[in-house]
Parts: C-alpha cells; sequence; structure tokens
C-alpha cells in the first residue's frame, strides 16, 4: 500500500477538506500557500514552521500490527477490567403506605361508589363507580434519579367484574401529570389473594400522588371489592458519574471465558452486583443461594418505562420491590439487560443461582429480563445483541439446543428451549402460577428470529477486537484500526494492496453492526488463520456493535465492541501498546531549520525498539512531538485535547487524521523547555474524557 504525499503544519494540512474541518485548529502564524516540491499539491504554511511528510512514518507504519500476524497472540486478546477505586453505592430508601378502604375516605371524586365492611364496592344496583383520592403525600423526601411506585392491592373479583387501579403525580398538588394504569404482575403476588402491580417511575420532583379506583361489573347482581391497597415508594439514588463509567468501561471490556466447564463461546460482559449498586454487594444475607440444572432459558421484559437516565437505578429499584413489596429474598431475575445493551447480574450467587421469574416454576430456568415495556415497540439493537450473546454463551456451556424443545418438570410443559415467560401459562401443574403477557407481544414475536441467530452464533468462534495501537477493547471509535482475533478467520494470509482498502481479502469478510442495526462491509487491511485488522466502517453509530467474521470456507467469528465518539489509542514502536513511543520529534532552529529526530532505536540485542534521548537546548529551539494514533479524529474540538508529557502540559497544536494512511490520527506536541533533563517520561493524551494508553520518550 503506497502512502500518499502528506504534509503537516502546526494546526493543519494541505488537504483543502481537511482545511475546512479544522479551521479552529488554526491558531498559529499566519497562513499562505505554496505548491509542494515533492507531490506538487499546494501546502498550507504557518509562517515559517512547515511540515513536511516524515519519512521516518512510514517505518514505524510497518510496526503498526498492520499484518503482524505475531503481534497479539490471540490469548492475550481477552480484556480483563483493571481494579477500579470502590465507588460508595447509592443509599436505597422505600416507605410504604396502607390505605383502609373499609372506613369512607376523603375524595377528590367519587361517584356510585360505598365503603362496606369488606372494603369499596360498588352503591347498589350500579354497574360502574370511580373514587378519585385527594392528594396524597409522597413519604419519602428528594427521591432520585426519579421516584419507583408500586402497589399491593386485595380484591373480591366475581367473573364477569373488575377493579382498576391507576395513579398520577404531581409536584405541588396542583398541575397533574396523566394517569398511568397499575397492571396486574401475575408472579408476584406476596400473599395469597394478593395482587401487584408493575413497576412504575415518576418524576423525581413528585411531591403527590392521587390513585383512581374504577370498579366495573357487567351485571347488577355482582360487584367487586377492593379489601385493602398499599403504595409502595422507592427512592433507588442516583448513580455516581464514576459508578456509571466503570459500569461502562467494564462491560465494553472484551468477554471473559468462563471460568469453568468447557464452554467454547464466551461469557460477555456483565456488571456485577457491586457495579450497579447493589446495597447488598455480591452476596444474599437473607437466604443462602439454592442451584439448579439448566435446561430452559427464559425471556423476559419488565414492564416498566422505556426511557430512563440512570439505568443502575432501575435496577436497584427492581431490587427492592421483589425484596420489600413481593416478599422474595433477592431480586428474581439472574439477568437484567438496559437499552443500552449493558448486562447486569441479577440474583446473588453466580452462574445457575435458582431465581424467582418464571410463574412459580423457577427449576431448570434461567431468567434473562430486558428493561422495558415490549409490547408495541421493539427492544434497541443493543439490548438484542446482548440478550443473543447472553443466550449464545449458556446455550453452549450447557449444551442446549437454541432451536430445540424438552420436557420443562416444573410446568409440566413441552417448552421451547429459549422460551418466553408466557410459555408457562398453559401449566396446570399445582405450584405454578400462570397468566401473564411477559415478555410483551413484540419481543414474544422475535423469539423465533432470537433463537435462529442464538444457533449461529454458537456454531461461530468468538472473536476478540481491540485497538490495533493500544489493544485496549474498552472502547472502539469510528473509523479505527482494529485487530481481532480468533481461529479459522482465513484460509490464508493476506494483506491489502490497494486504497480504498478492499472488504473482501482471501475470501474473508468483516460486518460491522450497530447500534442503530445498520450492518457495513469493514474495509480490509490483512486477514489470516488468527488475525484480522480491519476499519470501523465509517457512519457506525455509537453503542454496542456486532462484528462478524466470515473466512472463504465460511467459518464464523462473532464478537461485540462498544463504540464511542473518539477512543484515542497511541502507537508504540515495538508494536505492543506501551513503551517507546511510534513517533518523530521536528526541531525547529531560530533561523527556520527543520530538523526531524528519531525517538527510538532498535537493539538487535533485546530484538527491540529503546528510546532515544532527545535534546531540548538550546532554549531558541522548538522541538515538536509528532505522534501517531487511532481513534482520535472526531474530538468534538482542539481544546478538548489535553496531552500530559511526564506529568506535564503540552501545547497541542493538530489532532485529527493522518491523511495518509486508511485510519491512521496525527497529533503534534509543542514540548516545553522545563522537560529538560527528565529523562524516561509517559506520554498521555485525554480527548473529550477519554484516557488513551501511555507511551514513552526520553529526554536529555
Amino acid at each position: 500500500m503506497k502512502p500518499k504525499s502528506k504534509h503537516t503544519a502546526l494546526g493543519q494540512k494541505h488537504s483543502p477538506q481537511r482545511a475546512r474541518r479544522n479551521t479552529e485548529d488554526s491558531n498559529v502564524g499566519t497562513a499562505s500557500v505554496t505548491l509542494c516540491g515533492l507531490c506538487g499539491k499546494h501546502v498550507f504554511h504557518w509562517a515559517v514552521l512547515r511540515f513536511r511528510w516524515i519519512p521516518l512514518a512510514g517505518l514505524f507504519l510497518l510496526a503498526l500490527s498492520l499484518g503482524r500476524p505475531d503481534a497479539l497472540k490471540p490469548g492475550a486478546a481477552i480484556i480483563r477490567p483493571e481494579p477500579t477505586q470502590e465507588v460508595q453505592a447509592p443509599k436505597v430508601r422505600s416507605s410504604q403506605l396502607t390505605l383502609n378502604l373499609t372506613q369512607p375516605t376523603r375524595a377528590a371524586f367519587a361517584q356510585d361508589v360505598r365503603f362496606g365492611q369488606q372494603g369499596l364496592t360498588l352503591a347498589e344496583a350500579k354497574q360502574t363507580a370511580t373514587f378519585i383520592s385527594q392528594a396524597v403525600t409522597v413519604p419519602l423526601d428528594s427521591p432520585e434519579s426519579f421516584l419507583a411506585l408500586a402497589a399491593v392491592w386485595s380484591a373480591i373479583t366475581p367473573e364477569s367484574t373488575e377493579a382498576v387501579i391507576s395513579v398520577r403525580g404531581s409536584a405541588d398538588g396542583l398541575i397533574w401529570g396523566e394517569w398511568l394504569e397499575l397492571k396486574v404482575d401475575g408472579d408476584s403476588a406476596a400473599q395469597p389473594g394478593e395482587r401487584v402491580s408493575n413497576l412504575l417511575f415518576l418524576d423525581r420532583q413528585t411531591r403527590y400522588i392521587q390513585y383512581r379506583l374504577d370498579l366495573s361489573s357487567a351485571t347488577p347482581q355482582t360487584a367487586p371489592v377492593l379489601t385493602g391497597l398499599r403504595f409502595s415508594f422507592i427512592s433507588p439514588g442516583a448513580t455516581p458519574k464514576q459508578m456509571l463509567d466503570q459500569i461502562r468501561e467494564r462491560s465494553a471490556a472484551a468477554g471473559e471465558e468462563q471460568a469453568a466447564g468447557s464452554s467454547y463461546f464466551p461469557r460477555p460482559p456483565i456488571a456485577s452486583r457491586v457495579d450497579w449498586g447493589c446495597p447488598d454487594g455480591e452476596s444474599n444475607p437473607r437466604a443462602t443461594p439454592q442451584y439448579t440444572t439448566v435446561t430452559h432459558l427464559i425471556v423476559h421484559h419488565t414492564d416498566t418505562p422505556n426511557t430512563a437516565s440512570d439505568w443502575p437505578a432501575v435496577v436497584r429499584s427492581i431490587w427492592n420491590f421483589h425484596i420489600f413489596t413481593n416478599g422474595w429474598n433477592d431480586i428474581g431475575y439472574n439477568y437484567l439487560i438496559d437499552p443500552n445493551g449493558i448486562i447486569y447480574e441479577g440474583r446473588a450467587g453466580g452462574d445457575n443461582v435458582l431465581g424467582a421469574h418464571f410463574s412459580c416454576a423457577n427449576s431448570n430456568t434461567m431468567g434473562t429480563a430486558l428493561l422495558g415495556t415490549f409490547i408495541t415497540i421493539s427492544p434497541t439493537a443493543a439490548a438484542l445483541t446482548s440478550l443473543k450473546s447472553l443466550l449464545a454463551w449458556k446455550c453452549d456451556q450447557r449444551g442446549i439446543d437454541p432451536l430445540g424443545s424438552a420436557f420443562h418438570n416444573a410446568t409440566q410443559l413441552n417448552l421451547t428451549n429459549i422460551s418466553g415467560h408466557r410459555d408457562a401459562n398453559p401449566s396446570k401443574a399445582p405450584s405454578a402460577c400462570p397468566g401473564t403477557e411477559c415478555p410483551g407481544d413484540n419481543l414474544y414475536a422475535q423469539l423465533p428470529a432470537i433463537r435462529l441467530d442464538v444457533k449461529d452464533r454458537v456454531l461461530a468462534r468468538p472473536l476478540a477486537n481491540v485497538s490495533a495501537a493500544s489493544y485496549s477493547a474498552s472502547a472502539l471509535a469510528p473509523e479505527a484500526i482494529i485487530a481481532a482475533f480468533g481461529s479459522e478467520l482465513a484460509t490464508t494470509m493476506q494483506s491489502a494492496a490497494t486504497t480504498p482498502l478492499p472488504t473482501t481479502l482471501a475470501g474473508t469478510r468483516v460486518l460491522v453492526k450497530d447500534s442503530a442495526g445498520t450492518e457495513r462491509p469493514a474495509p480490509l487491511f490483512f486477514v489470516s488463520p488468527g488475525q484480522i485488522n480491519y476499519q470501523i466502517p465509517p457512519g457506525t453509530a455509537v453503542g454496542l456493535a456486532t462484528v462478524t467474521a466470515t473466512s472463504g470456507n465460511g467459518r464464523i467469528a462473532v464478537g461485540t465492541i462498544q463504540v464511542a465518539a473518539v477512543a484515542p489509542a497511541l502507537f508504540s514502536a515495538n508494536a505492543d501498546g506501551q513503551g517507546v513511543a511510534a513517533a518523530v520529534a521536528l526541531r525547529v532552529k531560530a533561523d527556520g531549520t527543520q530538523i526531524y529526530e528519531p525517538v527510538a532505536t532498535f537493539d538487535p540485542a533485546q530484538n527491540k525498539f529503546v528510546s532515544r534521548s532527545l535534546d531540548l537546548s538550546p532554549p531558541t529551539d522548538q522541538v515538536f512531538l509528532i505522534l501517531f494514533g487511532t481513534g482520535i479524529r472526531y474530538r468534538s474540538s482542539l481544546p478538548s485535547v489535553v496531552a500530559k508529557v511526564g506529568g506535564v502540559d503540552a501545547q497541542v497544536d493538530y489532532a485529527g487524521e493522518q491523511g495518509g494512511f486508511v485510519g491512521l490520527d496525527q497529533v503534534n506536541l509543542r514540548l516545553p523547555q522545563s522537560l529538560g533533563g527528565r529523562g524516561e517520561v509517559d506520554v498521555v493524551l485525554t480527548i473529550d474524557g477519554h484516557i488513551s494508553n501511555a507511551v514513552r520518550v526520553n529526554i536529555r
């Protein structure tokens, strides 16, 4: 691949398009335009500082693992999260309010109701009635991040009668939100005869609620009776930013292989109970975990709102609801998945722990709930991707056929191995408590396609994707250069010989399906049986994405990546993401003379590059460090790029596309004279809050 000639100024490049895209970088000197003597193109010049094409960059680019199958052994691609500082879990608060419906209660509105010895019912000879309470003060001060609410009630509802409960909230008792109907959760009865609602979320400013009771009967001879009503209020606490960042970082890490057993498909990243701020931590002080042999995988929705500003807080709300409203000893689901695709550990005890989620027939099941309500709308592509990865891991681990079915003893039903919660509804087993619409009509209708996709994943090989510069998998950016590791990825070794890069090499193709559900072919640098180097396709949306590699003989490998707008990664001279930088220095003398100096030299005895010291003297010289990386070009602005050299701020004059190589970015730093004599120092970038790997230079 022959690079194009490229000239660089402190804040600009000669590409007219590049000049337009980075006008905010033009902060050094005054511009003039001349013809380049090397390539014949127009070149921007800033005063006397003119960066011409750097031949040494080509040498370093040979070491960027582009076509380097030995740059990282496949086993090293399993990324485990670094230990992080423990963050104090948010305080979860809850309170309950019990209402006596056998005594007359003042109402804001009441029509055709009466209070009797058993409770609230229809007035004599009436077939419909409505009761709206006065404003009820919420018994929790300053809920965070929202106010969660559920209700438990006892009712006598003869055939052809109905009792419906709705609530609405207000910040001042004057202006009210819309009425929200409380739906019965068939799995959640804490006591015989009780009915438990789904969980609602109200604005954190809510200080008052009203409840509305609508009673109806098909005949005047029968009437429903509400005998008791209790509201549960939950403040799940606001999740600290550091905790949110840790969840994102750990969930973006490459999947861990299952520690026990012979599972080949990797366990996807999962946020632990400590990660999401469970008040109990990893354990369950109320009960000893019980375990089961998993034969069936049950899909749920949580029947909660589809939007939230704080998803870990939603998980904490469900934990509190299951324990203190339902009366269970722990959260019922084994796993929960938010719309961003983050998987949360549910019930304490780890893999194969017995949950409480499948119509009182939980033996031999693993329950996974998608956060939200999916009756008419679909879960996000990211949530579905994580669901499929989780199910594929468990199917592979337990030898479960995703397309098969088997007898489930607890329900006494022959169930598909991947079932929806409602598949237990026909059960006549004495211990079962069927009767649910979960996981919602839309999600339930997608289960056949989910089973097929899970089957494909189980048959596929795992694919670990990391930055080709830093070898980090925590986040990867659109148009960044990626190294993917696996087995049987290609039938032979081949490198790209042309630009634009091909999307097929030696019969191997890579497809990236982003969080918006759009699938694009990836440009390929290099393929081999154990490694593929590719570029994340332009236009890939941020969020969780699925990467599928198909070799010329039809072998499939699948992995997931977390795509962020920027994910700064710096190349190192030894192509291992650390040590001496893949960089060059430019010395500009007082008379305008420019001298390029290497920052690394090859040591045959060590068989690797080692640092070569840079001399910052005399004070009249200006010395610039030119770094090469990837995942940098979509920074929000030049001021958002912060460079530290040996802990000292270094002025950033340019950060963007290098221009001569696909996916390669370049950063130009002005080295301060105060660094003189420091020896080997780290160079680290922080861009829009994302921190790069550290590389090193030696300053004499």
